[in-house]
């Protein structure tokens, strides 16, 4: 018999022996968002992630998030990179039913209101969804997708809510729910309401429209969107925030150097003089600018600059930013850079042979990681709809209807020629398959060789219809390529004639074989031997002359074998006396 799970909030009784009062949270789960800079104390850490992780820190934490990404250029530039790799443009809704027909109504019906689905309208189309999505996992850690519909016709509509419209509304302060009679008790974990086993039960989502605030919306009315790192969390987490603190020491300390640039920029002589302050007396004279500008005479093309004999007037320079500033700014970047998925040589990169495909492959498995987690949901949500879609009509729903997946984005390479020299090669060799190289350029298979076919028949209809040959419009050659010839049409005479050639040699051949045979003691001729071969050359039948003389050897005749011409004599007069006696 199985052991029964453990209930990890079972009721207010199981869960306030270990709570705090007030739901104050662990300030050292979240580093940013600390008063203790030092970070000496770290034995709050002990606990599930959910309770460390209250809806005040978690509110900190987006905004913190939030204000990197619009404050960076460098973040957002990645975020927003990184979301571009995991669209690539493709995602195309495909269904995997074994029904073609209602496989192709529904990725049709996918593609032509693919801008509807949305509540909001045209400008957030399905697929362009995930791009949004993606960022999203970035910089607000996690999403939810209401699944909705039309109240007058039931055409389905889902609604995206970002991070901040779920969290601890209303009566909840002690992190249980106590004005909703549907899940009064029930633990509720920065908008979570959870069951006995942390499964969530409902969403707390923010409702201007109601009195209280906020509606507490089923869990199986809700898709959530977040690529959790530990068992204990309810809610997603901003990759961003791992790093928070390196983004605000970057911000710093590229504010700081900007105003040591920009004064320096500002200089361009300095002056030594006797005193160490500006000559008031020259100024004057009149030969000296005002109260800050250095004495200076001006004349036709050029300044003539006066100073007294032992001063000197030099160029400021500046090496800025200089090169250890640089490094460090490098260094931490790229630590920052790693800690949510990405990679800093994305920006720029130095790296070769070896380090550039490694760097690659690193890309390529966060794009998959990301793309994963997307597409765990965005199923649930494609399911929704051709469920909806069904009832309204649209198409008749097989066993398997539920059977979808997505297009793949295209594969993230450093060097896409050897890359489609490589996979030619494992093709030929039979290491990989034309439709797994097809997913990694993020297009289907199917639709290519369909593609293919349609361009092929279009070739051939275009140029019978212009009086061209096909391959004149078919084929694509580089300069200095031959020009390829159409092959000339054969009559039906010369078609005939090779036909007859080839016979020939054909029969030759086995003749040859035959003779072959025979004389090396393979094969004993035989009479129905000749009667074949006389059938397949068209000669005509063995006359009775030929049969007797058949009859007479019994029906066979041993094979003369390669032997000396008088080992040969020796043995006919030896048949010969063996036929007198």
């Amino acid at each position: 018999m199985a052991v029964s799970p453990l209930k990890s909030t079972y009721g207010r009784t199981g869960s306030n022996s270990a709570y705090h009062p007030y739901r104050s949270g662990s300030s050292e789960f979240y580093a940013g968002g600390r008063n203790d800079q030092r970070r000496l104390n770290t034995r709050n850490l002990d606990k599930d992630i959910a309770d460390m992780m209250t809806a005040n820190r978690h509110k900190m934490m987006l905004g913190d998030s939030r204000y990197i990404f619009r404050s960076s250029a460098a973040i957002s530039g990645a975020v927003r990179q990184k979301a571009n790799y995991v669209y690539g443009g493709s995602w195309r809704m495909q269904s995997l039913s074994a029904d073609t027909d209602f496989a192709l109504a529904v990725e049709e019906d996918f593609k032509r209101l693919d801008m509807m689905f949305d509540i909001r309208g045209g400008n957030f189309g399905f697929r362009k969804s995930i791009w949004r999505g993606s960022k999203l996992l970035d910089v607000d850690g996690d999403f939810f997708v209401i699944l909705t519909e039309q109240p007058e016709t039931g055409f389905p509509k889902l609604q995206f809510l970002e991070s901040h419209r779920v969290g601890d509304w209303g009566d909840c302060r002690e992190g249980f729910v106590t004005d909703d009679p549907a899940y009064n008790g029930r633990r509720i974990q920065t908008g979570v309401i959870v069951d006995d086993y942390m499964a969530p039960v409902a969403y707390r989502v923010k409702d201007d429209s109601r009195v209280k605030g906020f509606q507490d919306i089923p869990a199986n009315s809700v898709v959530h969107f977040a690529d959790m790192e530990w068992f204990s969390q309810s809610r997603g987490e901003p990759s961003i925030a791992a790093a928070i603190l390196s983004w605000y020491d970057l911000a710093e300390t590229m504010d700081a150097q900007k105003v040591k640039t920009k004064i320096n920029s500002m200089l361009t002589l300095v002056e030594s003089n006797e005193s160490g302050t500006r000559d008031i007396g020259r100024n004057a004279l009149g030969i000296g600018g005002g109260t800050s500008a250095p004495a200076t005479s001006y004349m036709s093309g050029g300044t003539i600059r006066v100073i007294k004999s032992g001063g000197s007037l030099l160029a400021h320079t500046a090496n800025d930013p200089p090169a250890a500033f640089l490094n460090f700014m490098t260094l931490v970047e790229t630590q920052a850079f790693y800690s949510m998925g990405w990679r800093r040589e994305m920006l720029s990169s130095s790296l070769t042979g070896a380090g550039v495909r490694g760097f690659a492959d690193d890309i390529n498995k966060s794009i998959a990681a990301r793309r994963e987690v997307l597409e765990n949901g965005f199923k649930r949500c494609a399911q929704y709809i051709i469920g909806k879609r069904a009832k309204m009509g649209a198409y008749s729903l097989p066993k398997d209807w539920w059977k979808v997946s997505f297009t793949k984005p295209a594969e993230f390479t450093v060097d896409a020629g050897n890359m489609r020299k490589a996979d030619i090669e494992d093709l030929r060799a039979g290491l990989t398959t034309a439709t797994n190289i097809v997913e990694r350029r993020g297009e289907d298979y199917n639709d290519v060789v369909i593609q293919r076919n349609k361009e092929v028949a279009f070739h051939k209809k275009t140029a019978e219809e212009y009086g061209n040959a096909p391959h004149e419009i078919s084929i694509l050659t580089k300069p200095g390529d031959a020009p390829p010839t159409e092959a000339a049409v054969e009559s039906d005479e010369e078609v005939e004639h090779k036909k007859a050639v080839l016979q020939f040699e054909t029969l030759k051949a086995k003749f040859d074989s035959y003779g072959v045979g025979v004389r090396a003691g393979s094969i004993t001729p035989q009479a129905d031997d000749e009667t074949s071969f006389r059938e397949e050359a068209g000669l005509p039948s063995a006359s009775p002359e030929v049969k007797k003389a058949w009859l007479d050897d019994g029906g066979y005749r041993r094979p003369i074998t390669l032997q000396s011409g008088a080992e040969a004599q020796s043995n006919i007069l030896e048949t010969n006396t063996q036929e007198d006696e």
